[in-house]
């Protein structure tokens, strides 16, 4: 066997360490250890190294985004805007097959997407592959996630159910401390002012779709820099998936809870903890302070490839005076680091380039290259074959392993040639090995759609297997030169028995038991999944009665609801006083803001219920006669545990008919009819669609009272005259 690997890299002729054999960070690899013993009952459950579904988790999540999309497409066509109406069309599609089996798809294909995500991204991190040029597939990544999780949240808030009420809380608490977001929420939550509540439902739902159009750009930028472009898992990955996710969607409604009630507040329901976990804490602590610790995690974690615990590795070195021209290079790069230029000096028709920040120093091309042309800035290819060639000169076995593999079996006695990577093996290597003595030689690297370079594993064995070039040349086709592709931690087993997992196709020669047994783990996994989403949550929101008492009102206003005489002119500051039992609680001035010339105060006060039946008395007092008081409610009452009584001082609109009138023809907000110039014009003789609106009141007065006309005529003229 070769000596063991010792924990001193080997120096190169310059006396500096080789790359090929420098240390990843320590904490990664043990980081990476301890996740693929976890992943081992997944592993053995499936069949093997080679069936392993979290190997796929990248482009099983473009899969499931594909499939969310599509459905989520067929939704908004259904979907209405508004408090009631909103989740009314929700339960109109639940009700009807198709709409609830298209939820279902929508609801866990989402669940399967943010989960197989967050697994590619925590495989990608202990692996290490998040440094050098792939920042851009790493940030591109982080922020996808990012806009996942705001695309799943307001895609709950858009049912505007009690999950939604929920949020609404944690809005209100982030809100209510500043003037803007105060008035903000009292125009559009919390006062007749909202109406149906349509602005809301349709800015959640322009956020829910602009996010999708947003993870397009980062999901192209993700994979800008990789070759070939891999958007899909292997097709038994994709049907064993779509087939768990309409299984489940058939057998499992999603169903529709209760309508969001201001009248109380919600006790418990499902929450989803992969979109919703910052709900818990939105309420246990400030919301600011949980969004932006959840900000910084994600700046922090979007800076990783920028965090130097190691020596940045060098980029690849082209030896120009033995470049061939061949283009086997350019083929293999995982990165598109590498490009084929015309050749000037006349000594071969092209000359392989490097594009340095694409390079991330795998190694691949120089198993692409039988004429040493490529090497690594501390890691010569010659000095790489005599270390092979000296363990062959010993009589016994050669084992070249990737780096991942030699890193974790140190501890085990394994002795090794490390290399970057698998496809840095170039089968004349081996050859030359078998040829200095050896008595056999063995490739180890990872199992199927797990190597850190993408298809630096594939590239290898298809060499072995002479289906790509450099080919392992004939005279040994028969010489013991095998490999194996197994998982990093089982180095030991797989030197114990080579050639027991030759291949990297995933689905060659693969018995119907082993696509039996992936499909059983999709499912089992997928179910596990949603059964966490139904996990019940107690908001500790009901654990007490609550007066609400939502205020933006004009001094001397009539208010919305009550008999008040207006009196603008006599108006000053709102001071509420609530009373419970005969026991002042509430005894505040809010002062105002000047709106439109008047004077305008906004509150948001909530007031614990005490047990029991108790006489509440709430008065408002907005005249600069401080005497004056509106008696907004006096009753004996008694508030359950979760039960809120709302108060809502909203003005009503005190426009002259005149000014109405204006309004109504200049209409321009977006979701009411349009205004009276779409149809009609003021100058007199013109017609639009239709008659001009000159003149209008004086032919109303000629017009035969009890037609259409007149009736049509004098409508307008109460806002014209």
């Amino acid at each position: 066997m070769t000596t063991p690997h010792s924990s001193q890299a080997p120096e190169s002729e310059t006396g500096r360490p080789t790359r090929t054999l420098e240390r990843v960070r320590v904490g990664l690899r043990r980081l990476e250890k301890a996740t693929l013993r976890v992943e081992t009952p997944v592993r053995a459950a499936a069949g093997g190294a080679r069936f392993n579904p979290l190997a796929h988790t990248g482009t099983l999540a473009v899969l499931f985004f594909v499939i969310v999309l599509g459905t989520g497409i067929y939704l908004t066509a259904f979907f209405q805007y508004g408090f009631e109406d909103s989740h009314a069309a929700v339960t109109r599609l639940e009700e009807n097959f198709v709409g609830r089996f298209v939820r279902g798809l929508h609801r866990y294909g989402s669940v399967a997407m943010i989960v197989t995500s967050l697994l590619h991204g925590w495989r990608l991190f202990v692996q290490d592959r998040f440094r050098g040029s792939r920042w851009l597939a790493w940030v591109s990544g982080v922020w996808m996630v990012a806009s996942l999780w705001i695309i799943g949240v307001t895609g709950y808030w858009l049912l505007w159910d009690e999950r939604a009420q929920g949020l609404n809380e944690v809005l209100i608490r982030a809100l209510e401390g500043s003037e803007g977001g105060l008035d903000w929420l009292l125009d559009n939550l919390l006062t007749p002012a909202a109406g149906t509540g349509w602005p809301v439902l349709l800015g959640l739902l322009i956020i829910h779709i602009a996010l999708s159009l947003v993870i397009g750009g980062f999901l192209w930028l993700h994979v800008k820099r990789l070759t070939p472009k891999l958007w899909f898992p292997p097709m038994a990955w994709t049907a064993t998936s779509t087939i768990a996710l309409v299984a489940l969607a058939l057998v499992w409604p999603t169903g529709v809870l209760p309508i969001a009630d201001w009248s109380r507040m919600p006790a418990e329901f499902p929450i989803d903890p992969f979109y919703l976990f910052l709900f818990p804490l939105g309420l246990s602590m400030s919301p600011w302070v949980a969004v932006g610790g959840l900000m910084l995690i994600g700046v922090g974690i979007s800076l990783f490839p920028w965090l130097r615990t190691r020596k940045p590795p060098g980029p690849i070195i082209i030896h120009e005076d033995r470049c061939t021209g061949c283009t086997l290079c350019v083929a293999d790069c995982p990165y598109g680091a590498l490009e084929m230029i015309p050749r000037e000096d006349g000594k071969y028709r092209q000359l392989a380039v490097l594009v340095p920040d694409r390079c991330t120093s795998c190694g691949v091309c120089i198993g692409s290259c039988s004429d040493d042309a490529m090497s690594l800035p501390d890691a010569n290819i010659d000095v790489l074959t005599k270390q092979v060639l000296a363990e062959a000169e010993r009589g016994g076995s050669v084992v070249i392993a990737c780096e991942r593999h030699a890193d974790m079996s140190r501890k085990a006695g394994d002795s090794v040639v490390p290399v970057n990577c698998a496809g840095m093996v170039n089968p004349h290597l081996a050859e030359k090995a078998i040829e200095a003595g050896a008595a056999d030689v063995q490739i180890v690297g990872c199992p199927t759609a797990d190597c850190a370079n993408r298809n630096g594993n594939r590239w290898a064995q298809d060499r072995l297997d002479r289906t790509r070039v450099p080919r392992l040349r004939r005279r040994h086709m028969e010489s013991p030169i095998t490999s194996d592709w197994v998982s990093p931690i089982e180095l030991k087993s797989a030197v114990a028995e080579p050639g027991t997992e030759r291949t990297v196709d995933p689905w060659a020669e693969a018995p119907t038991d082993k696509i039996v047994r992936i499909g059983i783990v999709t499912v089992v996994f997928a179910a596990i999944t949603v059964l966490a989403t139904l996990w019940p949550f107690s908001t500790g929101l009901a654990d007490e009665g609550l007066i609400s008492i939502a205020m933006d009102h004009r001094g001397g206003a009539p208010i919305e609801g009550y008999d008040v005489t207006a009196d603008l002119d006599n108006g000053a500051d709102s001071r509420l006083v609530v009373a419970i039992g005969g026991e002042i609680v509430l005894d505040e001035t809010y002062p105002g803001v000047m709106r439109d010339g008047h004077v305008v105060s906004q509150a948001l006060e909530r007031i614990p219920m005490p047990e029991g039946i108790h006489l509440v008395e709430i008065e408002l007092y907005d005249r600069q006669d401080p005497s004056f008081a509106t008696t907004l409610f006096a009753d004996q009452i008694a508030l359950p545990p979760g039960e809120v009584l709302p108060i809502a001082i909203s003005d009503i609109e005190t426009e002259s008919r005149a000014e109405a009138g204006e309004s109504l023809y200049y209409e321009t907000k977006l979701g009411v009819n349009a205004g009276c110039r779409v149809c009609h014009s003021l100058n007199p003789g013109e017609v639009v669609v239709g008659p001009s609106f000159a003149g209008v009141a004086t032919r109303a007065e000629t017009t035969v009272p009890g037609s259409v006309s007149y009736t049509h005529l004098r409508a307008h003229e109460t806002y014209l005259l």
